[in-house]
């Protein structure tokens, strides 16, 4: 999992022109930004924050709280540990994630059919389903084309092929 990062900047000193700025990784020691970028009396005492990267979804502005980041990113590290908590953060809110803890069902696939396939196999196999659920999912229009293409042909009643030779 990628860190959460600000670019946070020295606001008096932005406005003078003089772009007073670093980058930090979070969670950040606020006084080791006072020090850095020179937020006192002298140099102004307001900060902004104008880039920031790696908070799956959380709202994050030009005056958010260092001590607010601080604490999502320190929620973030007690879920780093989860696999797939990049694609999950996607969909749900860390404090989703929190309440939930691990009880996420992770699938790789492409798409929705993709995604069909690998829940069966991992299930066992259509074998591992009741024919009622085989019957709901079942595409027998697709099927009886099927069959008409492989040779059976259609008569007043029902429907003949030649078997064997």
């Amino acid at each position: 999992m990628k860190t959460p990062r600000v670019y946070i900047v020295n606001l008096g000193s932005y406005n003078r022109g003089q772009a007073r700025g670093k980058w930090y990784d979070l969670p950040v020691d606020y006084r080791r930004v006072q020090r850095d970028l020179l937020l006192d009396e002298v140099h102004g005492e307001e900060y902004a924050i104008h880039a920031f990267e790696n908070f799956y979804g959380f709202s994050v502005s030009e005056y958010s709280s260092i001590k607010e980041l601080n604490a999502y990113a320190q929620q973030l590290e007690e879920v780093s540990h989860m696999d797939h908590i990049e694609d999950i953060l996607e969909i749900y809110t860390l404090e989703e994630v929190l309440e939930l803890g691990d009880d996420f069902d992770f699938v790789e696939a492409d798409d929705e059919e993709d995604l069909a396939y690998e829940v069966v196999e991992q299930m066992g196999g259509l074998e591992s389903f009741e024919p009622s659920t085989l019957e709901l999912y079942f595409d027998y229009a697709a099927y009886g084309r099927d069959l008409a293409l492989r040779g059976y042909r259609q008569t007043s009643n029902g429907y003949v092929r030649k078997i064997g030779r």
